[in-house]
């Protein structure tokens, strides 16, 4: 029996991955969306517990339900790099270990996706057999990201800052390049058209 094809999804913050990775799981196939199993992992004791040991000097970091305060946690470790670093650590070991459930628990699927935003930076790209770079121009960027509750330019301007690669480095990995700067028509059939010629090798 063969292993799924494996399909990374990657791009900046407010370029579309979300947007993209609806439409694949529209056309019917499975995608491991990264941004909501982080915000199970959060979810959990352990990890809730984790976080408040290492990140104790955050006020009120613990909201009145006992969840952690994502916000202030974000604001806290986008100005301090090495802060960032110690939650990353945390979090992507545990990551990777649900990625693995997913493609274990998938294995007769021909194609599975996975939404990373992470890939270049983590260098987990060479694990992908196809790489999907999804982009927007910059002033539709913006307008996206703040448009989210509790973003600011501040904030967005840390971000990017955080998501520090040179594309030209990755450029041969990348399979498609997908601007959802496009209508969602448009969009979709560029996936379609990929997923057909690219992966599947139909004509």
């Amino acid at each position: 029996m063969k292993n799924p094809i494996k399909i990374a999804i990657t791009g900046k913050i407010g370029s579309g991955k979300s947007t993209v990775a609806e439409i694949i799981k529209d056309i019917g196939y499975f995608v491991f969306e990264s941004d909501k199993e982080v915000d199970k992992l959060f979810n959990s004791n352990h990890i809730k517990n984790k976080i408040q040991n290492l990140f104790y000097k955050i006020q009120n970091l613990t909201n009145k339900d006992g969840s952690i305060n994502k916000t202030l946690l974000g604001d806290y470790v986008f100005s301090n790099k090495s802060e960032l670093k110690t939650l990353e650590d945390l979090i992507y070991p545990l990551l990777k270990k649900e990625r693995q459930k997913f493609i274990n628990s998938k294995k007769m699927e021909k194609i599975l996706f996975f939404d990373i935003p992470l890939l270049f930076e983590k260098k987990l790209f060479k694990e992908y057999n196809f790489i999907i770079y999804v982009y927007v121009k910059d002033k539709i960027q913006k307008e996206r990201v703040l448009r989210r509750k509790k973003m600011n330019k501040d904030k967005l301007k840390k971000i990017l800052e955080a998501q520090t690669y040179n594309l030209k480095d990755y450029q041969k990995f990348i399979s498609i390049k997908i601007d959802t700067s496009n209508d969602l028509d448009q969009t979709k059939q560029s996936l379609i058209s990929f997923l057909n010629k690219k992966v599947l090798g139909y004509s």
